[in-house]
Order: structure tokens, then C-alpha cells, then sequence
């Protein structure tokens, strides 16, 4: 009945603490977005590039390799497929299946050869760096028609062409959820680039598949909805924001420096607003407390009692703005701001107001553990 009583005195601070959860999700939301955004300015794709990444249905499904009808219908819709399995994950060499609009389009330095062509996208050729060439054949001109034999991919291929070393290439995407997956860009010495329709690469550590076509956001969009229709249990992920030049990083880290800074000041002066209420409620409870101490009530008792009381007035009231925060997210896409809401965020934030309510309520709830029962007794008037 006492808990009842104090949820109504304090309606303020409950609500102050609703307000604080929707405070912390919008500037976070916002950090995010503003950090994500850089990102994809700092990808450098070409003017008019858009992207999809491609990604497995479920957390324990699996997409396989990718059938030639799926690579042909990707083409046929305009967009450029890459199958990147980073070195680091496999024998050392960065793979990459794609077709020849992708080479054409991007167009890494060439030493010698020349790139494959579209009556090639199903033989098995490839494209190698010139430090490789080296390896293999001792000079770049013998290595062309040369085989490059690979366990990896179970083929032999035919080298048709020699890349420059360090030449960088756009394989992988962001997603919605800010995942960068390392960079945008790979620049490497040991490229192996080969037509994707002869040799689909299997899900596994370190592959990434994106789709990359001239167009808009709205293009990459569409062709997103198209491929969901395929019979082919792949989930789509287009890329919110066009790509553009960075700005100024200054300006960026000031804007988040204000940002995480207004979140730090809402929670410092809610806390010291708060931790005054807990106490002054604990001093003014003294003759409960006392009582119930007198008739057996334990130190941890009354503790847990006032931390009780705490996290009802203070936690369940921030965790619920913190999902009416997130539940506001499509009204706030719709301002010029680049924000970025997930399920993660809304956790994260609960995690930081669970230990905001321990610091504020801890002490407080010490405090009246602490509390001598005749002392208490002593000091109020009236017992009965």
C-alpha cells in the first residue's frame, strides 16, 4: 500500500524519468545517423552508384550458392552482383565474383591483359594482382594464359588479365543496422577477380554479397522489391543515404559532442533531482521504517524495499520512453536529420537507465537500512 502511495507523490519524477528515456533514444538515434551518414560519404562510390547487400533470411538459414537464373535476373534488372570472401578468412587471397559491367564500371588499373568479357561470365577466368602474377610465373607477361589453380573455389582459371597491386575496390555495403563490415573500399595485392556465374561462392566467414547499380536510392529500391519476389529466401538491405562528399569532421564532432553532451546534462540533473526525492522520502518514512524494524523487518528488507520503490518511480517509467522513443522513429525519418533506430538501441538505453536507478537509488535506500529503530521511534510524535 506505501509503494502505492509513493508512485502517486511522485508522478513528476515518474514522468521526468519517461521523458529522460525519450531524450536518450532521440540522441543516440541521432549520434548514430550522424556517424552512419560519414560512413557512407566516406565509401566513395562513384556518382550515381547505388547499393543493396544481400544477406541470409534468419539468424540459422542459409542463402547457398547463388543460382546462374538469380545472377542472370540481377543483370537483367541493371545491377552489378559481388561475391567478396575477405583474405583474411580464407588462403590469403581477396576473391571476387562479379561480371564484366562491374569491372567496366569501376575500373581497376590493369598492367597487362585485359578485363573478362560478356561472352566469358560463365568460363572459368580470372583477373589477378601483379604480385601474385610474380609469384606464380615470375613476370607479368607469362602469367597471362597461365592457370591459377584454387582449392577454394575447386577451379582452375585461366588468367586473362594482371591488376595492378593496391588497387581498391568497393565490395562490401553498410546495412541499416551501422554494421560497416570492416570498410567500404579493399584495396589489396592479391586480388582474385572471376566471373560470379562460374564459380558462386557458399555462405561462410568473411563472404559478402552486394549488388551495385546506376541509379538512385529509389532505383535500388525498387530493384529490392523485385528480387524479393524471386523464389529465393535472401533478404535485401538498401542503402538509406546517398553517397556524397564528407563534410567537415569538425562540424560532425561538434554536433555530437552537443549531443551526447545535452544526454549527459538531462541525466546529471535528473539525478541530483531524484537522489534529493529518495532521500527526503526515506527521512520522511522514518517512523515506518522504524516500525517495521521493530517487528522484524531486516536491514535487506528495508533495502530492497526502497530499491523496489526506486525502480518503479524511476526504471519502469524510463523504459517505457524508451520504447515510445523508438515507436516515434518513422515520424522523425521524415525530418532532415540523419537518425538511425533499432531494437539494440532501445536496450542499450534500458541498460543505461538500470544503472542510472542504482546510482541514484542505492544510497538513499542504504541510508534508511541504516536507520537506528529507536531513534526513529524516538523522533516521531505519534505511534499510533
Amino acid at each position: 500500500m506505501s509503494e502505492v502511495k509513493g508512485m502517486g507523490k511522485n508522478r513528476f519524477f515518474m514522468f521526468q524519468a519517461f521523458i529522460i528515456g525519450v531524450v536518450l533514444v532521440v540522441a543516440m538515434g541521432l549520434t548514430r545517423g550522424i556517424i552512419y551518414e560519414e560512413q557512407l560519404a566516406r565509401a566513395q562510390y562513384p556518382p550515381g552508384i547505388a547499393v543493396v547487400g544481400v544477406a541470409q533470411k534468419g539468424l540459422y538459414s542459409s542463402l547457398g550458392p547463388l543460382p546462374p537464373a538469380y545472377i542472370r535476373a540481377v543483370g537483367d534488372r541493371g545491377g552489378l552482383l559481388t561475391e567478396y570472401w575477405a583474405a583474411d578468412r580464407n588462403d590469403g587471397h581477396d576473391y571476387l565474383g562479379t561480371d564484366h559491367r562491374y569491372l567496366e564500371v569501376f575500373r581497376p588499373v590493369l598492367r597487362a591483359g585485359r578485363y573478362f568479357s560478356p561472352q566469358e561470365q560463365t568460363e572459368p577466368v580470372c583477373l589477378i594482382s601483379e604480385r601474385l602474377a610474380k609469384e606464380l610465373y615470375g613476370t607479368v607477361a607469362n602469367s597471362l594464359g597461365q592457370a591459377f589453380r584454387t582449392p577454394r573455389l575447386g577451379a582452375e582459371l585461366t588468367i586473362v588479365g594482371v591488376l595492378e597491386d593496391g588497387v581498391e575496390l568497393p565490395v562490401k555495403t553498410v546495412d541499416q543496422e551501422g554494421s560497416e563490415q570492416f570498410q567500404f573500399r579493399v584495396a589489396s595485392d592479391c586480388f582474385v577477380v572471376y566471373p560470379a556465374a562460374a564459380r558462386p561462392l557458399n555462405d561462410g566467414p568473411g563472404v559478402y554479397r552486394s549488388i551495385w547499380l546506376e541509379g538512385s536510392v529509389l532505383d535500388a529500391a525498387r530493384l529490392a522489391g523485385y528480387l524479393e519476389q524471386l523464389d529465393f529466401p535472401a533478404s535485401y538491405i538498401v542503402n538509406p543515404l546517398p553517397a556524397r562528399h564528407v563534410g567537415d569532421p569538425q562540424g560532425r564532432n561538434i554536433l555530437i559532442a552537443i549531443l551526447v553532451g545535452f544526454a549527459f546534462l538531462v541525466l546529471i540533473v535528473a539525478s541530483l533531482g531524484m537522489f534529493g526525492m529518495q532521500m527526503i522520502q526515506v527521512l520522511r518514512r522514518r517512523g515506518e521504517i522504524g516500525l517495521r524494524m521493530a517487528v522484524g523487518a531486516l536491514r535487506r528488507h528495508i533495502l530492497l524495499q526502497i530499491l523496489r520503490e526506486t525502480m518503479l518511480t524511476i526504471l519502469v517509467p524510463s523504459a517505457a520512453g524508451a520504447a515510445a522513443g523508438f515507436l516515434l522513429r518513422p515520424l522523425l525519418s521524415r525530418m532532415a536529420l540523419p537518425m538511425l533506430f533499432d531494437g539494440g538501441l532501445v536496450v542499450m538505453v534500458f541498460g543505461v537507465m538500470v544503472l542510472f536507478t542504482v546510482l541514484v537509488g542505492f544510497y538513499p535506500a542504504w541510508k534508511g537500512a541504516s536507520l537506528d529503530p529507536i531513534e526513529c521511534l524516538g523522533r516521531t510524535p505519534r505511534l499510533n
